[in-house]
């Protein structure tokens, strides 16, 4: 019936897990490949800073990007080889 109204986004999802345990976002971030991307985020993003004469909105785009690499990180952490840093 929430289909019909249009809130299906809103019924829980149920996404599979992987053989050993893992989400898809833990598996995808566990990965060499995965952890090389993690870090090349937190180096661009998370670890600059920004020009005292920039923008407003350049501040603004920062802190959504900042907020989107935190939460990669937080869907992906996993305690398996314990790769993924805590925030």
């Amino acid at each position: 019936m929430s289909r019909i109204n249009g809130w299906d986004w809103f019924e829980p999802q149920d996404d599979e897990m992987t053989e050993d345990g893992r989400d898809h976002w833990q598996s995808c971030f566990a990965s060499d490949a995965g952890q090389k991307v993690i870090r090349e985020l937190e180096r661009q993003i998370l670890q600059t800073a920004l020009g005292p004469d920039v923008p407003a909105s350049a501040i603004w785009m920062r802190e959504g990007q900042r907020a989107l690499v935190l939460q990669i990180k937080r869907l992906a952490r996993t305690d398996i080889k314990g790769e993924i840093a805590d925030d």
